[in-house]
C-alpha cells in the first residue's frame, strides 16, 4: 500500500517501478529542500567524492569483474533499442 503524499511513498512508487503521483513528488521535493537549507551542498560533495573514490577503488581491486558488467549491461542497452 503505498502512503500518498509522504516520502515512503515516493519511493514506494518508485519500487514498483512506477512514475511517484504529484503528492509524493511534492513531499519528496519538500524534504531535499530542507535537507539542502539544513546541510548545504557541500555535504552532498563530500559523500559524492568518497563514493567516486570507493568505486574507482573496487574498479581497480576486481577489473575483471568490471569489465565484464559493463559489457553485460551494453548488451542489455542495445536490446532496449
Amino acid at each position: 500500500m503505498i502512503n500518498h503524499g509522504t516520502r515512503s511513498g515516493y519511493y514506494a512508487h518508485r519500487r514498483l517501478g512506477q512514475t511517484p503521483c504529484d503528492d509524493c513528488r511534492a513531499a519528496i521535493n519538500e524534504y531535499v529542500r530542507e535537507y539542502r537549507e539544513k546541510n548545504g551542498l557541500a555535504r552532498n560533495r563530500a559523500g559524492e567524492k568518497v563514493r567516486r573514490k570507493a568505486m574507482a577503488a573496487l574498479r581497480d581491486r576486481y577489473r575483471e569483474e568490471y569489465e565484464e558488467l559493463v559489457e553485460e549491461f551494453r548488451a542489455e542497452e542495445s536490446n532496449l533499442i
